[in-house]
C-alpha cells in the first residue's frame, strides 16, 4: 500500500482533532518552515569531511574527546580540528577557523561557549556546510538568554539552509562508518553492527551513558536530539524509514514539535518497519521536569497516546523496554499471530511468564494432538504449555538432549506463533548452536531468558546467544513482553496491508 493510501486510512474526525490539538503546541509558522525544509540527514550520519570546533585540551568532554573517540573507533572520513590557539592535536593539523580549510566539509561539530556558537554556525553556513551538531549546553534549557541564542541558531538555519542538531546534544553514532560524535571518552572502540535505530531526547538514553558494547546491542544508528532547535523526530523518522541498515526505529521523546508532520511521517514509517516510542511526561510533575531538561513542551499525554494509536506506533513504558524490546525485531522474524509457547527449566518462571504473556496480549496456546503425543514419548509432563523440563533435567545424564528434542517439536506446532525459552546461562550455548539452523527454518520468533548465579558468565552467554541470532534477556518479563510487542506490530502491519483486518 502506498503512502497516500496509508494516510487516507487515518483521516477521520478523531485524527483531525488530534492534529489540531498537537498543532496548538507549536509556534505559529513552524509547520510551514518544516514542510519547506529538506529531510536528507545523510550528512549527519555519512559525512566524508568533519570539522570539529572547540578545546583541544586532552580531556573528556571537549572537542578533543570528540576526535579521540572518532579516531579510536576508526571513523572512515577526514577530521579537521578548529581552534585558533593550537597547531596540532592527535596527529592532525589544527586550523584557526573553518575558512582556512581547503576541503569540502559535510558536517561541523561545535562544542564551544554558547555565546560564540551563532557566529561559528554562520561561518559554517557561509563555507557551504549543510549540517552542524551543536554539543554545547546553556541554551533554551538553561535560561532566557540561552533561549535567545537558540533562536539565533534557528534564524541562521532558516536563512542559510544549514541543518542543526541540538544544541545540548551528544550527537550521533553510526556503526557503518564508525562515526561517533560524543565528547566524553568512551573507553571502548568496538560495537556490534546491527539494525536498531535508537533516537533519544536525552544523552542518558544514547551511547555515552549506557553499556551498549557490553550488552551487545545490535545498533545501526543512534541520535541524541538535544533541544531540537531544528532537526527533530520528524526528520529522523524520515531518514530511518528509508535507511536500509535500520529494521526497527526506537525513540525516546519528551515532546513532539510538529504534530501534523509527525503523524504523517509516522504512518509512512510504520508501514515499512516498527516504530517504538518511549515517552515519559505522563503527569504534570514529569512534564515540568521535561521542560527544565530540554526546554520541551510536553503537552497533553492523552493526545499523544491517541496519536500513537492512530498511526500504528507502539508505546513503550520504561527505560528498560526502550533498550531491550527492539532486540526481537533486530534478529527475529515477525510472528504470524499471538500464540506463544513457553519452554522452561523452572516451573516458577513458567507461571510468571504466563501472567506477563496474557498482560502483553499473547495467548498461551494449546499444542496440537500430534505434538502432545510426541512430547509424551519423552515425558508425560511435557504435554502442557508451559513445558517444564526441570524435573527431568535433574535426573538425566545429558540434560541438553531434552532441549534439542523439545524445542523443535514445540516450534513446529501449527498452533505456535512464537516462543520463550528459559535457560541457565553458561550451559546452553552448544544446544542453541546446534539448533540454530532448525529454528531458523521454522521462521518463528524466539526469545531467550538467561538466568544464573554468575553475572559474568550470564553476560558472556547472552553475548554468544545474541551472536547466534537469538534475542536474549536477563529480565524474565521483558523476554515475553518483546514477543507481545512483535505480535502487536505484526497485527498493525497486516491491518495496513489488508484494510479491515482486525
Amino acid at each position: 500500500m502506498g503512502y497516500t493510501a496509508i494516510i487516507g486510512l487515518y483521516r477521520n474526525a478523531r485524527l483531525v482533532q488530534i492534529y489540531q490539538s498537537l498543532k496548538r503546541e507549536i509556534p505559529t509558522g513552524y509547520v510551514r518552515f518544516r514542510m519547506m525544509s529538506h529531510n536528507d540527514l545523510s550528512r549527519f550520519f555519512e559525512p566524508e569531511g568533519v570539522a570539529v570546533s572547540g578545546s583541544m585540551q586532552a580531556r573528556s568532554g571537549t572537542a578533543y574527546g570528540v576526535m579521540k573517540n572518532m579516531l579510536d573507533f576508526g571513523f572512515s572520513g577526514r577530521i579537521y580540528p578548529i581552534n585558533p590557539s593550537c597547531a596540532e592535536v592527535l596527529g592532525l593539523k589544527v586550523y584557526p577557523n573553518i575558512d582556512e580549510i581547503d576541503a569540502n566539509i559535510d558536517l561541523a561539530i561545535v562544542i564551544i561557549p554558547p555565546t560564540a556558537v551563532p557566529e561559528v554556525i554562520q561561518r559554517c553556513a557561509q563555507k557551504g556546510v549543510r549540517a552542524a551538531i551543536v554539543i554545547s549546553e546553556g541554551f533554551a534549557e538553561a535560561s532566557e538568554e540561552g533561549g535567545r541564542l537558540q533562536s539565533q541558531l534557528v534564524d541562521i538555519s532558516r536563512r542559510s539552509g544549514i541543518r542543526i542538531l541540538g544544541p545540548n546534544t551528544l550527537g550521533v553514532l553510526n556503526t557503518s562508518n564508525y562515526l561517533v560524535t560524543g565528547p566524553y571518552l568512551l573507553g571502548y572502540n568496538k560495537l556490534v553492527k546491527g539494525s536498531i535505530g535508537y533516537c533519544a531526547q536525552s544523552g542518558l538514553l544514547t551511547f555515552g551513558t549506557h553499556p551498549v558494547r557490553d550488552r551487545a546491542y545490535p545498533i545501526s544508528k543512534i541520535c541524541d536530539f538535544g533541544n531540537k532547535s531544528d532537526v527533530n523526530e520528524v526528520d529522523l523518522l524520515a531518514y530511518l524509514a528509508d535507511d536500509p541498515d535500520t529494521k526497527v526505529i526506537c525513540m525516546h521523546l519528551e515532546d513532539i514539535k510538529d504534530g501534523r508532520s509527525f503523524m504523517e511521517m509516522a504512518a509512512r514509517a510504520v508501514s515499512r518497519k516498527p516504530v517504538l516510542i518511549f515517552k515519559p511526561g505522563r503527569n504534570e510533575a514529569s512534564a515540568r521536569a521535561a521542560a527544565s531538561h530540554t526546554g520541551a513542551l510536553a503537552g497533553n499525554d492523552e493526545i499523544h497516546e491517541d496519536a500513537f494509536k492512530q498511526t500504528g506506533i507502539i508505546r513503550l513504558s520504561s527505560w528498560q523496554d526502550f533498550w531491550e524490546v527492539p532486540r526481537v525485531f533486530a534478529s527475529q522474524p515477525l510472528p504470524k499471530g499471538n500464540r506463544v509457547a513457553i519452554v522452561t527449566a523452572t516451573g516458577g518462571a513458567g507461571v510468571i511468564l504466563v501472567d506477563e504473556a496474557v498482560r502483553d496480549g499473547l495467548v498461551i496456546t494449546e499444542f496440537k494432538t500430534e505434538t502432545k503425543s510426541k512430547l509424551a514419548e519423552l515425558s508425560p509432563r511435557f504435554v502442557n504449555n508451559p513445558v517444564d523440563l526441570g524435573p527431568i533435567l535433574s535426573v538425566m545424564d545429558n540434560p541438553s538432549s531434552v532441549y534439542e528434542e523439545v524445542i523443535p517439536l514445540v516450534l513446529a506446532d501449527e498452533n505456535v506463533d512464537c516462543a520463550v525459552i528459559v535457560v541457565h546461562g553458561g550451559l546452553m550455548i552448544p544446544i542453541f548452536s546446534s539448533l540454530r539452523s532448525r529454528i531458523s527454518q521454522l521462521s518463528k520468533p524466539v526469545t531467550v531468558f538467561c538466568y544464573g548465579i554468575n553475572l559474568a558468565e550470564m553476560e558472556e552467554s547472552a553475548r554468544q546467544l545474541e551472536s547466534l541470532g537469538f534475542a536474549t534477556y536477563f529480565d524474565l518479563e521483558t523476554a515475553v513482553r518483546a514477543l507481545g510487542v512483535a505480535a502487536a506490530y505484526s497485527r498493525i502491519k497486516s491491518g495496513l496491508q489488508n484494510p479491515g483486518y482486525a
